[in-house]
């Protein structure tokens, strides 16, 4: 003989009660994996030094340019002995300089045991590529998050707003990266039309997780229609 079912609805009370069990519960296991997956710990920079400047190039067809203001700054080291230091630098053109329409490449090579960092989604280098667009819109971010496991958290936050005040001044810059590689991060720049009325500075950094000695070497590049002009520099450290 079929039994026969009747619906039974639970009160009203119960249903909010399961209600708010269920955002209690989403809203805890959203929180465990923010904590697990992407928090992040404010660290200060506990040692720095400064990268020498290099000897000043001279321009085919005239000027010239130097890489200056380099420094080298770097964070406590987490359990592993592993930590991260930034490495920054300015490369500054003489006003008048024959660089119309050049081709700069920058490069920084990081120590022997480290690589470029990451940030959420992308390298650890700055500035970004800008593509079409005048690198002057591209601001100096005040912070950065780099990936390494210390404090309990995933990433360092980390200053980056006192390395410059602007990536450059000068309208009409653009900014390109090279193809990623773990040991060394290149910019490719390209300049505007004429020879600069007042002095063109190109700031970069780039962002290093490391077990060794922070170090790092710099060099830029300079092609116009009359020839190239190169720079470089290295600097080291202290432990």
């Amino acid at each position: 003989m079929w039994s026969v079912l009747t619906e039974t609805r639970p009160p009203r009370g119960a249903i909010a009660v399961v209600v708010v069990g269920l955002i209690a519960t989403v809203a805890a296991a959203l929180l465990a994996t923010e904590s697990a997956g992407g928090s992040s710990v404010k660290l200060e920079w506990v040692r720095s030094g400064s990268i020498p400047d290099s000897r000043p190039a001279a321009i085919p067809g005239g000027g010239s340019m130097q890489l200056g203001n380099g420094e080298l700054k770097a964070i406590e080291q987490n359990v592993e002995g592993e930590y991260v230091y930034r490495a920054s630098a300015v490369l500054t053109i003489d006003a008048g300089s024959a660089v119309g329409q050049a081709r700069v490449r920058c490069r920084m090579r990081g120590g022997p045991r480290a690589e470029l960092g990451r940030t959420v989604n992308s390298r650890g280098a700055f500035p970004r590529s800008s593509g079409e667009y005048n690198l002057t819109k591209q601001g100096v971010p005040g912070s950065v998050g780099i990936r390494l496991p210390i404090r309990g958290a995933e990433y360092a936050s980390l200053e980056f707003e006192d390395a410059f005040e602007a990536f450059t001044e000068t309208p009409g810059v653009v900014v390109s990266w090279a193809p990623h590689r773990e040991k060394s991060q290149e910019w490719q720049w390209g300049l505007p039309k004429g020879r600069p009325a007042q002095p063109l500075s190109l700031g970069f950094a780039s962002f290093w997780r490391a077990t060794g000695p922070a170090q790092a070497q710099v060099s830029c590049t300079l092609e116009n229609d009359s020839g190239a002009a190169a720079v470089r520099t290295a600097g080291v450290l202290k432990q």
